[in-house]
């Protein structure tokens, strides 16, 4: 019935010199509403908020807009094609879209507040822009290189990210930045989530900042022994052929490893998993004064599930 009245609602409310509106038109891109908005967020200080909506031109291009509380204002404060005229994906950015569902968007996909609410942390295309919201037609590029899940601490002190399979962080005082794993390559891993936590258990991110900036635990895995698999990418000209590792049923899965490093100093150490080493990491969070790491771990048959602290 709700999408009937919709219906007679768009019906009624078309000219009677538009063109007529059919089934095939309705169920058409670019949508009839116009293009929506997406990741609404508050700034920490309630003056704004914060959402993503696609282009006039493309609705599935997205930039960054806001509302301004005070004086019920809306503009658009990034233009992504501005800040990146011609987007460039890499393999594994393209992987993780699709396995997020927005392999269909380009643009901005996602964003974040800084604690002090002064700046947003905008990722497009494999760089980093930190911009002031006063100031965002002076959007600064802090990284690049195909950098992946990029985050601002809790306390805003740093600024993490993935790249070529490595986690780093850049201190924002001092602009330096540190590379703090350095084995990521081949088959090795650190601070992404792996493909079944991508796929089934809705686990994008890999790593996992303590709440007072003095540690970050992370994914580690190594997926070697995973059967490669091939699969067929089909599009309007051509089609490729893509090997992948691929964990069926039954098959080998990764080797999983939870570490905790210190962003100050590089110093590592690993979190005992326990003795079966066939097991989900399922996911895993700091407890709010940042002094224990609790993580979920799952049994290979799915049957079990642990807490541990």
């Amino acid at each position: 019935m709700r999408h009937l009245l919709c219906l007679l609602a768009a019906l009624s409310a078309v000219p009677a010199s538009a063109e007529r509106l059919t089934l095939d038109r309705i169920h058409a891109d670019p949508a009839l509403s116009g293009p929506g908005v997406r990741s609404l967020r508050v700034s920490p200080d309630g003056e704004r908020v914060t959402f993503l909506r696609g282009r006039t031109d493309n609705q599935f291009q997205l930039d960054l807009w806001e509302f301004n509380m005070k004086d019920k204002t809306t503009h658009r404060l990034v233009d992504s094609k501005q800040l990146v005229p011609n987007e460039s994906l890499s393999l594994e950015e393209k992987a993780r879209r699709e396995r997020a569902r927005t392999a269909s968007l380009s643009g901005i996909l996602s964003y974040s507040w800084s604690p002090d609410g002064r700046q947003l942390l905008v990722p497009i295309a494999g760089d980093l822009y930190l911009v002031d919201v006063n100031q965002p037609d002076s959007a600064r590029k802090v990284a690049s290189g195909n950098v992946l899940d990029p985050k601002i601490s809790p306390r805003g002190r740093y600024v993490s990210y993935v790249r070529d399979q490595n986690l780093y962080v850049i201190d924002l005082a001092t602009g330096q930045e540190r590379q703090l794993t350095t084995d990521g390559k081949d088959t090795v891993h650190n601070g992404e989530a792996e493909f079944v936590a991508q796929e089934e258990m809705d686990q994008n991110t890999g790593y996992y900042w303590a709440p007072d900036d003095s540690a970050i635990a992370y994914r580690r895995y190594d997926e070697a022994q995973v059967p490669v698999a091939r699969r067929f990418e089909i599009f309007a000209d051509r089609t490729e052929v893509i090997d992948q590792r691929y964990p069926a049923a039954g098959a080998k899965n990764v080797q999983i490893a939870l570490m905790i490093v210190n962003p100050a100093t590089g110093a590592q150490k690993q979190v005992d998993l326990g003795p079966d080493k066939d097991i989900y990491l399922v996911r895993a969070d700091w407890s709010a004064d940042g002094r224990t790491l609790v993580f979920q771990r799952q049994s290979r048959d799915q049957k079990r599930l642990d807490l541990v602290a």
